[in-house]
């Protein structure tokens, strides 16, 4: 294990459960949220500022950057997916799709007409603890459409687009496992199927090892798939074959929540809340088959 510490690079700590991170190009800095924060926060040149804040108990969890630098914000707590300007104005607030309220909207994804998939993973006593199959994933259409790609998830949480938006790799936290949906046509969708099982190693006590699941998942320039291993301390990274090349442990920390790449100087970066802390992982210095 101690071979895969020099990797990483803590950035920052003593954050209150960040999540949701992400690289922009254009302001050129990374953005985060912190769940019990209540903040959407930029990291840049080792200084955190706060950008702005959602509402006492709002808890965001998941953060994208559309085209014109507006935010995309899924509010886990209060049960919304909400659009901010970059100056912190609240622009757009959904907390139902049709006549289905949302549970618990956690993680999104933008595609290239500027819709919005997010997965609504569910509540927390119910679903998350219970591990009860009532999760689902939405796309949300540029003309404000909701449109239901899945249901009957157990808890999905992660959520990515490949590059020619012809599949959706979604993480099923509470079966310790990653999904993958075809997108057969506009707002058309097949049933999800296993992409790839996980490993069952986990670093907590047995009466909460039923939090061990992929959390956050972010895709790399190689094609590679790369998840936030939650209750596991590491990430793990899935090559196109559906191939587990990587195993590398956090050099603290139970908890990865989510992780994104910065294309330019092909580098992770990865949100941890039991440290509350963010580390930064450069993929150049990776040889293959790294694992531990």
């Amino acid at each position: 294990m101690p071979e895969n510490f020099p990797l990483f690079e803590q950035i920052a700590h003593g954050l209150a459960y960040p999540e949701g991170p992400f690289w922009s190009d254009p302001d050129h800095c990374l953005y985060f949220v912190e769940w019990t924060g209540n903040r959407v926060c930029r990291w840049q040149d080792g200084r955190i500022d706060t950008i702005f804040t959602t509402g006492k108990g709002s808890g965001p969890s998941g953060l994208c950057q559309d085209s014109a630098g507006n935010f995309w914000i899924c509010l886990y707590s209060a049960c919304r997916l909400v659009k901010y300007s970059h100056e912190g104005k609240l622009l757009q607030s959904f907390h139902h799709a049709g006549n289905d309220r949302f549970k618990g909207p956690n993680d999104l994804v933008l595609d290239t007409q500027g819709g919005v998939y997010f997965s609504d993973s569910g509540n927390f006593n119910e679903d998350w603890v219970s591990g009860r199959p009532a999760g689902c994933v939405y796309y949300l259409s540029p003309s404000g459409n909701f449109h239901l790609v899945a249901d009957g998830l157990c808890y999905p949480n992660g959520i990515v687009l490949s590059k020619d938006g012809s599949r959706l790799w979604v993480n099923e936290h509470r079966k310790n496992q990653v999904l993958e949906i075809p997108i057969i046509g506009e707002q058309m969708y097949s049933q999800p199927i296993r992409h790839t099982p996980l490993d069952s190693d986990c670093l907590l006590q047995p009466d909460s090892s039923f939090e061990l699941g992929p959390d956050g998942l972010c895709l790399d320039g190689q094609g590679r798939l790369w998840v936030a291993h939650y209750g596991g301390g590491k990430i793990i990274g899935i090559n196109p074959t559906r191939e587990i090349r990587f195993r590398l442990h956090l050099p603290q920390g139970r908890y990865p929540t989510n992780l994104t790449w910065r294309p330019q100087v092909n580098t992770l970066y990865i949100t941890e809340s039991d440290f509350g802390a963010l580390y930064r992982l450069d993929l150049n210095h990776l040889t293959d088959d790294r694992s531990l």
